[in-house]
């Protein structure tokens, strides 16, 4: 009886071990993984270290108090709804036609600016004091 028990545990801990390991060292690998915005240090970093990482902003904000720059994360270009607009043809004996013709809306889906460029994950606002360095980092 006392040999059923002893095995049983040892059978218990052989699979329960490698499980809980494999548990912890995927949970360990999550709490690491470092936000892409640890690098930005308040008075340190440069609006031009940014721009290299980032790119150009999405929005820039002018104050009194310097320039903010805004960055989104960016959405793939299958997200963006279809849209069409009218398209005016001229017909004949003066006659016009109209006809709806799809566009694509978004104005940055080809942005090469952009490309080879880090993304942010999350909204960002980086405020830069008149000399262009970072002044405050907020995310919304």
């Amino acid at each position: 009886m006392r040999y059923a028990q002893t095995r049983a545990n040892r059978f218990s801990l052989g699979y329960c071990f490698p499980l809980m390991l494999s548990l912890l060292s995927l949970l360990a690998a999550c709490v690491s993984a470092p936000d892409p915005q640890d690098w930005i240090r308040v008075g340190e970093t440069t609006k031009a270290e940014v721009v290299t990482r980032y790119g150009q902003p999405d929005l820039v904000l002018a104050s009194r108090e310097g320039e903010t720059a805004v960055y989104h994360p960016t959405a793939s270009s299958s997200s963006a709804p279809q849209m069409e607009i009218p398209a005016v043809q001229a017909g004949p004996l003066g006659t016009a036609t109209t006809q709806m013709r799809p566009i694509n809306p978004g104005l940055d889906a080809n942005d090469r600016s952009r490309e080879g460029k880090e993304r942010v994950r999350s909204e960002i606002h980086i405020r830069y004091d008149a000399r262009g360095v970072v002044q405050e980092l907020s995310t919304p």
